[in-house]
């Protein structure tokens, strides 16, 4: 019984592989999956640890996650003019480009 089950599994997990890479293939989709893995295991991580799914109280350990204080960098005044300036006044298209965005 148990062989037949496996069988049938590795039917179905064969079939929807081939589906999906062949007549419903979405391009969007190993993208999309790559980052709700990565949502996940950031959760599983440093959420579920600590917090209870099924219970809307938030644990001391992530209210300290929560607390921490973000990333500081500092540039110098050159390059944070640079940067703005990049922002305020972005360069120019190439000429081929802008062609391209033409014919579209």
């Amino acid at each position: 019984m148990k062989l037949r089950e496996w069988f049938i599994d590795a039917y179905w997990s064969i079939a929807n592989c081939i589906s999906f890479r062949t007549q419903n293939y979405n391009d969007n989709i190993d993208r999309l999956a790559f980052f709700e893995e990565l949502n996940n295991g950031w959760y599983h991580m440093y959420i579920y640890p600590y917090d209870d799914l099924y219970m809307p109280i938030i644990s001391e350990q992530r209210k300290l996650l929560l607390a921490e204080e973000p990333y500081t960098f500092y540039v110098s005044e050159e390059d944070y003019d640079a940067l703005q300036n990049a922002i305020n006044e972005p360069p120019k298209p190439l000429p081929a480009l802008q062609q391209l965005f033409e014919r579209i």
